[in-house]
């Protein structure tokens, strides 16, 4: 299982309102290899988060990570505490299946992961659309993918 974990990458996402020390903290903490990407330029063991519409933004990740040797890749947007069962779900859900999705109540989307970089499941998404989860959805089944949609969480207030 240790040897499985080294080839997977977790992507945090961050935003302003997530940059709190209990959300890093908790992040290096975790059984994979973490990367995080803020918006602010917040020093060491940080990288810039790109600029741009979020399908864009994550294909950039995802590229980046891919790029760096890792197998499986799981983006995790901003959420108040990381769940490393849901994200355990998620990286052996890889092991079998292409992709990974882990949708809130309110149709968006708090996880995205590929076992290899697909860019056309992100790519020309609109992003002020408010069914970004369902076209990324219905572009993994356009594309004869498989999908494994981790639990449904509640979305913040």
């Amino acid at each position: 299982m240790e040897e499985y974990r080294k080839k997977c990458c977790l992507a945090l996402v961050l935003d302003e309102k997530h940059e709190d020390s209990t959300l890093l903290n908790s992040a290096t903490e975790l059984p994979y290899h973490t990367i995080i990407y803020n918006k602010n330029d917040s020093g060491k063991e940080q990288l810039l988060l790109p600029e741009g519409p979020m399908p864009e933004v994550l294909n950039t990740v995802f590229e980046d990570c891919f790029s760096k040797g890792f197998r499986k890749v799981v983006i995790l947007k901003p959420t108040t505490e990381i769940n490393p069962v849901l994200l355990d779900e998620a990286f052996f859900s890889l092991k079998l299946i292409e992709c990974c999705i882990g949708l809130k109540d309110n149709g968006d989307f708090y996880l995205i992961g590929m076992n290899d970089f697909r860019p056309e499941i992100l790519s020309f998404i609109p992003p002020e659309d408010g069914t970004v989860s369902k076209k990324i959805i219905r572009r993994i089944g356009d594309q004869k993918l498989a999908l494994y949609k981790t639990p449904t969480l509640k979305a913040e207030s």
